[in-house]
């Protein structure tokens, strides 16, 4: 008969690993925040009860101060994820690998399985420390393709912006109608630099330049540096724009190249094992019988 301590504890196990996932997948992005960047409301307005964050998120903004906690902003900045809910991941992993090994211990204590007391102790502080980290490794990873796929909206609005110049539009036009083309989060993300630098009474290059350096997105800068030419200077910038997206179409082309080789070489292990296995099947009984 099974324990009614058993169905109770999978059942808390199944609930933990469920909110974990579901706070792990990305949210989609929130209509109110982003028209209370355009448009900001002023310091002595009454704070609306539904647009204070939630309470884990408070959290996360007090951890962000912690000394010696290095938060990764442009990684964020390209995945579209607060530095609260960044630190909030990270205490939640680090508190998981905390109670693992309690919880595990208790559990082996409910089916007679004595474990050593003090093994809590020491697993449970080396757990939370390898888990602390997890969150900066997942941020890492999602922020190379993340910036893999700005840079190939990047190479697609140089040569939309490229167009839009050949078609006789000015700078700040052709910046804004090469940006609505595009429905993507690349897109997106320079429509809104756009709009804000339009509220804030700057050039377009000048909202170019600030998701540049908040992305760090060399490409991004050197469409907002040739349009400043254009705008200011009067110079032809078809050529260079397309030159510019030419190059960088072509960096990522090597690094495509690069990636592949590197999967291809990685599948070298995994075939030499499996044709040695095979030569081993097909030996091992005819020297077994040469031997016997």
């Amino acid at each position: 008969m099974i324990s009614p301590w058993s169905v109770l504890a999978g059942a808390v196990a199944a609930g933990g690993l469920a909110l974990l996932i579901s706070e792990l997948r990305p949210a989609p992005p929130d209509l109110r925040q982003a028209l209370d960047r355009l448009h900001r409301a002023p310091a002595d307005r009454p704070e609306d009860p539904d647009e204070r964050p939630r309470w884990y998120d408070r959290v996360g903004e007090r951890s962000v101060t912690l000394r010696g906690v290095r938060v990764p902003h442009r990684e964020l900045a390209l995945i579209g994820r607060t530095p609260a809910r960044f630190m909030v991941h990270k205490l939640l992993f680090a508190v998981i690998g905390l109670m693992l090994p309690a919880y595990l211990a208790a559990m082996a204590a409910l089916t007679g399985i004595a474990l050593p007391f003090a093994m809590p102790l020491v697993a449970g502080p080396l757990l939370a420390a390898l888990l602390w980290f997890v969150p900066d490794a997942i941020v890492s990873g999602e922020a190379k393709e993340a910036r893999t796929e700005y840079l190939h909206g990047i190479a697609a609005y140089l040569e939309l912006v490229a167009l839009e110049r050949a078609a006789d539009c000015g700078p700040a036009e052709a910046l804004r109608r090469a940006a609505s083309v595009g429905r993507g989060t690349v897109f997106l993300r320079i429509r809104d630099a756009l709009d804000r630098a339009a509220t804030d009474r700057l050039p377009p290059w000048a909202g170019l330049d600030a998701l540049a350096a908040e992305l760090g997105l060399t490409p991004l800068q050197d469409v907002a540096d040739i349009m400043r030419l254009s705008g200011t200077d009067g110079a032809a910038v078809y050529d260079t724009l397309r030159a510019r997206a030419k190059g960088l179409r072509g960096e990522l082309l090597a690094e495509d190249l690069a990636r592949a080789n590197a999967d291809s070489e990685r599948m070298v292990a995994p075939g030499s094992a499996l044709t040695l296995l095979m030569t081993v099947l097909i030996v091992f009984p005819a020297l077994h019988q040469m031997l016997a």
